[in-house]
């Protein structure tokens, strides 16, 4: 259940949103988007294929505000609407991605940016030798940006050999959540989608999620950036619990 102010008029906005993946580098880059641009809840999503949470507002500690499980917030300025996932899938997300397509065609969004990451010690031989992002566009979005990802020097994502003998490929995003699955499902829809992923390992995740705001910004250009042309960042007060306590000394 999709739950916004009546009368919220979202037409020909970008939804971005993250895929629950590896070293959930999505997530995080989406707080730091929520965090330094200070975007306003304006709403949420409940759904039974997420664990059901609520807490304090993960971005301001004097705040009266809460952050559940699927918030969504708002840059009305940028026409962006972000919603961002906090807890982890106990289901098959089939009835949030349908709650997804709905909530694209039902307020007429533009164009859907997905932020995923995929597992390091996957990348072929080509990919080890070039930048450690790439990104998969519908045709319509090609069709509109393909000239200016080629000026940016983007990489799109390279299929994978299947087997050593059929000489078939598949495109896979190893370790991605289910980033792929709701690219196609919105692009069977004709709707405007771009993924926009990291390789990465698991562990300390930040400074994946601050190289792929970098990265995704020069293209979607949201947040200011300094003289360096890097992001001006703002970390949310949450990340100061991403790993817990410190180990109490008498362990040692």
């Amino acid at each position: 259940m999709i739950d916004l102010p009546k009368g919220i008029d979202l037409t020909g906005y970008t939804l971005i949103l993250p895929s629950v993946a590896v070293g959930n580098v999505g997530q995080l880059t989406v707080d730091l988007l929520i965090s330094s641009l200070e975007l306003r809840r304006v709403g949420r999503i409940f759904d039974t294929s997420f664990i059901p949470l609520v807490g304090p507002d993960p971005y301001n500690e004097t705040s009266q505000d809460i952050g559940t499980s699927v918030d969504f917030y708002i840059y009305e300025e940028k026409k962006v609407i972000v919603l961002q996932i906090r807890s982890p899938l106990v289901l098959r997300p089939s009835n949030f991605f349908i709650e997804v397509l709905n909530f694209v065609t039902d307020y007429k969004i533009g164009k859907v940016i997905i932020l995923t990451s995929s597992f390091g010690h996957e990348k072929n031989d080509e990919q080890i030798r070039t930048v450690p992002f790439r990104y998969l566009a519908t045709e319509n979005v090609k069709a509109e940006y393909g000239k200016q990802f080629e000026d940016m020097s983007w990489i799109a994502l390279e299929p994978k050999m299947l087997d050593d003998f059929s000489g078939q490929t598949v495109l896979k995003i190893h370790g991605g959540g289910y980033a792929k699955t709701l690219f196609e499902l919105l692009g069977r829809n004709n709707i405007q989608c771009i993924i926009v992923l990291k390789f990465c390992s698991e562990g300390d995740n930040m400074p994946d999620a601050i190289e792929l705001i970098n990265y995704f910004n020069k293209w979607i250009q949201l947040v200011p950036v300094d003289e360096r042309n890097a992001c001006k960042l703002k970390f949310p007060p949450s990340w100061k619990f991403l790993f817990g306590n410190i180990p109490p000394r008498e362990l040692y």
